[in-house]
């Protein structure tokens, strides 16, 4: 039976090919409905290109959501159920004209087609197994020159496909959204900060983990004892922390600990409050995090970064450096213990800033564009350039 499901399925992308592409868009992302390409796929509704083409969202796994979307958009499962979803997946990929994707690689089927890989954040670290994977692309987005050799020597993007217009998700970190029920409920704090660590030990694969753990997900505290130092240090300062999680990580011991001025900001903390993770970064007043792509980003919105870097040298054993020195290159208020994290908290809460200055130059060396219309970018050039 497998075997006539294959032979069924060979047969139907010979006719599919020979079909003329479609005006058609393909948009993926991880999360689904999320990241760079949500942002760019909210330009296309703008635009009203839905009067001129069907759009696609690919679901990257099967289960979970679907948003309700307008007329003349479509949803189709890239883990096909059955025949017939395995044939629609099989039309949609082998008809459309364009491809849109952000973190899984949808491949082009045959020619004519324009595929744009939007990425999912400028690296700190580099996972060369999965990065080199790209495939064939028309362009590849980058936030600016800065990155070329990297992409080019590292990841092995060929030069020419590379763009350097800014990132679709970021335009809402410098036009900022409103988010009232949100701000509402955080309005008697003093400052808001979201913490977003990468992970170390992954809640499947704890056999791979690093060896320096962080028992509540947050680096730079050890125990009980510290995590009650730094709640201490938040009351004191009435600092929320709005810790978000990467989704691997083991959070157990952390959702046990009920304290007042920590909250986990995962997807249904957002879902509460109507916002995105990045309208939550936009209104937020600051961050920690250490090896993550979003710091990239968060230096788009000129508050203050705090980064946990106590076990760089481990973790950089077990994942592809970006940059021979991280220092010499990633700007912010370095953590290495538990005092330097109370010490940020405090300075933040009185508005001193004392990375600024070098934080600045880092923006202007990782960003072509800080003005909030790398979307707006993007779908002219796929007008301009490629017929859209």
């Amino acid at each position: 039976m497998e075997n006539l499901g294959k032979i069924i399925k060979k047969l139907f992308i010979l006719i599919f090919r020979i079909l003329p592409l479609r005006r058609a868009v393909i948009f993926e992302s991880h999360p689904d409905f999320s990241d760079n390409s949500l942002a760019l796929y909210q330009e296309f509704l703008r635009r009203g290109m839905l009067k001129r083409y069907r759009l696609y969202w690919m679901k990257t796994f099967r289960g979970g959501e679907v948003p309700e979307l307008p007329e003349g958009v479509s949803v189709f499962e890239n883990e096909p159920g059955g025949l017939k979803e395995t044939i629609r997946r099989t039309y949609v990929l082998n008809t459309s004209k364009y491809i849109i994707d952000c973190n899984s690689f949808i491949y082009k089927r045959r020619k004519g087609q324009i595929r744009i890989h939007l990425g999912h954040g400028m690296p700190v670290k580099i996972d060369l197994n999965y990065s080199r994977k790209f495939g064939d692309c028309d362009k590849y987005l980058v936030l600016s020159q800065f990155w070329k050799e990297i992409y080019t020597e590292q990841i092995l993007v060929p030069e020419q496909n590379l763009c350097y217009l800014g990132y679709p998700r970021n335009d809402v970190l410098v036009n900022l959204p409103s988010c009232p029920m949100w701000k509402e409920t955080v309005a008697d704090y003093r400052r808001v900060i979201v913490w977003m660590p990468t992970y170390r030990q992954h809640r499947r694969h704890l056999e791979g983990a690093m060896a320096n753990e962080y028992p509540y997900g947050m680096p730079c505290i050890h125990d009980k004892e510290e995590l009650e130092v730094f709640h201490r240090v938040l009351c004191e300062k009435n600092v929320l922390v709005l810790f978000r999680p990467h989704p691997v990580q083991e959070l157990s011991l952390f959702r046990d600990s009920g304290l007042t001025h920590i909250r986990i900001a995962d997807d249904s903390y957002l879902e509460d409050f109507q916002m995105t993770l990045y309208e939550l970064l936009a209104n937020s007043g600051g961050l920690i995090t250490d090896y993550s792509s979003v710091y990239f980003d968060y230096l788009l919105t000129d508050q203050p970064v705090a980064l946990t870097i106590e076990d760089r040298e481990e973790y950089f054993q077990h994942f592809t450096p970006a940059f021979p020195d991280y220092k010499a290159f990633i700007k912010g208020f370095y953590v290495e213990n538990i005092e330097d994290l109370t010490r940020f908290i405090r300075d933040t809460a009185e508005g001193i800033d004392t990375s600024r200055t070098e934080r600045m130059r880092a923006k202007e060396m990782f960003h072509s564009y800080v003005d909030g219309r790398s979307a707006k970018r993007i779908v002219d050039m796929l007008e301009n350039k490629y017929g859209l």
